[in-house]
């Protein structure tokens, strides 16, 4: 899961000004505005998904803007940039990420990440709470206390970040990044291969 690196576009203010959006769906219902805002997402997040770190790309159907706290649930969120992330839309049979997430309960700062609080003094890294290990799964760091490990576990629970489709390519990645170390290149150069799960191998 990569850590939340957020910088509101200036044609994304000046619209918000201009329009004074309420409901995402239906003040922000613009193919050119939703685009930019995955072209500017994109660049943030280096071409991965916010939860599970794969590769996606822009134009894709195959992705879509997330809300990281339910539009239901969190309405004066729902025109947020901050709130808005690019999800990958999981696998063709069982979902992962975004779409997986909004099927259950609401983002809650006691059960989850504190990823986007309102304090923001209590903002949380998702690289302060993950270890990925060489066996493609996604467990909490040792370090973190009880409760820190418990909403670690239910985050990765709750966005089904150890699916097997997701578990197999990190493992893949794993094998693939020690034979390219062993040829002797580095970390940033083998991920500039690969361009994505970007905490294996910058944690």
């Amino acid at each position: 899961m990569l850590d939340f690196n957020k910088n509101e576009p200036t044609f994304f203010i000046t619209y918000k000004k201009k329009n004074r959006p309420h409901s995402y769906q239906n003040d922000c219902d613009d193919y050119v505005l939703r685009n930019e805002l995955r072209g500017s997402m994109i660049t943030e997040q280096n071409n991965q998904c916010f939860y599970c770190e794969k590769k996606i790309e822009n134009g894709s159907n195959k992705i879509h803007i997330d809300h990281i706290k339910q539009r239901d649930a969190f309405h004066a969120l729902e025109c947020d940039y901050n709130n808005m992330v690019l999800s990958c839309n999981g696998g063709k049979k069982e979902e992962h990420c975004g779409k997986y997430k909004d099927k259950q309960e609401s983002w809650n700062d006691d059960k989850f990440l504190r990823i986007l609080p309102q304090n923001i003094q209590l903002q949380e890294k998702a690289s302060d709470f993950f270890n990925y290990i060489s066996n493609g799964k996604i467990q909490p760091k040792q370090s973190l206390s009880s409760d820190e490990k418990t909403r670690a576990n239910n985050t990765i629970d709750y966005l089904m970040l150890n699916h097997r489709n997701l578990v197999e390519a990190r493992k893949s990645l794993f094998f693939q990044l020690e034979l390219y170390r062993r040829e002797g290149y580095d970390t940033t150069h083998i991920f500039s291969f690969f361009q994505e799960f970007h905490s294996i191998f910058f944690e």
